[in-house]
């Protein structure tokens, strides 16, 4: 636990104390008031003066150290305290640029990747997602951004544009499912490289490639490692198996790995494995932070003032 203003706790705590003691001292003074009484000394020494002397002792000091108690938490919440934690940047600081193969045979797989950012984006805190679709070539939907609603509207305008037909933009070219042209495209998207920010490129193809890119799968690769990009691949569940284990391989070297998605997979499983995947490899350096701790010095000023009241009201009953 740490104190934010640990002076004002202190200078709260001195002025209770000191309003605490005149009202002591004034109280004092006000019971030495009375008339004398002669006799009083054979009073004093009676068994039963000594126990109501000694109750009354502890009553007061019961009621001191509940005062003591309350002053003491009153002065803690003024001081705000926070309970220090560390946590990742990670997660407040990823770009996020979702690369969809939008050539026939990746409808469905596309839609489980937009389904899937789609429940993402509700929940944005620092984190900022591009779309960019691709096939002989690739258009950009949304640049990186955080607003969550109009990445909401995007996505599911996209969604319902994937219905099997020709996206305009997409086949300026010879070709289909150009991988590697549209995966060095979506990595040209990362703006502001002299910022520390994690970037992860979802890459959902089947890497049948038909026609002569000018960019082949390991030169873009190498592209993202240069930049430090992530690459997570996501590939239909029957692709061919060496194909899609050419591609695992490729982006193994950038830190990623690939899914493969079938029809009755739950594209939860899309961003769970994303983010394993990332913290694995882009565990970010810890920073401090803290959060507002106000239950000990609520409980502390409870305690005593509860302690000073329930000693107080005894005193008043005996009397």
């Amino acid at each position: 636990m740490a104190l934010t203003q640990p002076l004002a706790g202190l200078s709260a705590l001195v002025l209770i104390l000191a309003v605490a003691a005149a009202s002591f001292l004034v109280a004092t003074r006000r019971d030495r008031g009375g008339a004398p009484v002669a006799g009083t000394g054979a009073l004093r020494a009676l068994p039963r003066f000594h126990q109501l002397a000694r109750r009354r002792s502890r009553q007061l000091t019961v009621r001191a150290l509940g005062l003591l108690l309350a002053a003491a938490g009153a002065a803690l919440l003024v001081a705000q305290p926070v309970a220090a934690s560390t946590a990742s940047d990670e997660r407040a600081s990823r770009d996020i640029v979702l690369c969809l193969d939008v050539s026939g045979s990746m409808t469905e797989i596309d839609r489980g990747v937009i389904d899937a950012y789609l429940r993402l984006a509700a929940d944005l805190d620092g984190e900022r997602i591009a779309l960019v679709l691709f096939d002989a070539s690739a258009i950009t939907v949304f640049p990186l951004t955080d607003d969550a609603a109009f990445i909401t509207e995007q996505l599911t305008a996209t969604r319902d544009r994937l219905d099997g037909r020709v996206l305009p933009g997409t086949q300026i070219g010879d070709g289909t499912s150009l991988v590697g042209d549209g995966l060095a495209s979506c990595l040209q998207r990362f703006d502001v490289p002299e910022q520390n920010r994690s970037r992860t490129l979802v890459l959902a193809t089947d890497n049948q490639v038909a026609g002569a890119p000018l960019f082949t799968l390991e030169q873009a690769v190498g592209l993202a490692v240069e930049q430090g990009v992530l690459v997570y691949g996501i590939v239909p569940a029957d692709n061919t198996p060496k194909v899609t284990q050419a591609l695992t391989q490729q982006l193994r070297s950038t830190g990623g790995d690939t899914l493969p998605l079938a029809a009755d997979t739950d594209v939860t499983a899309i961003t769970e494995a994303v983010e394993k995947q990332e913290r694995t490899a882009l565990a970010g350096p810890p920073r401090a932070r803290g959060e507002a701790l106000l239950w000990p010095g609520a409980v502390t000023m409870l305690v005593g003032a509860t302690l000073a009241g329930a000693a107080w009201l005894a005193g008043r009953r005996r009397r």
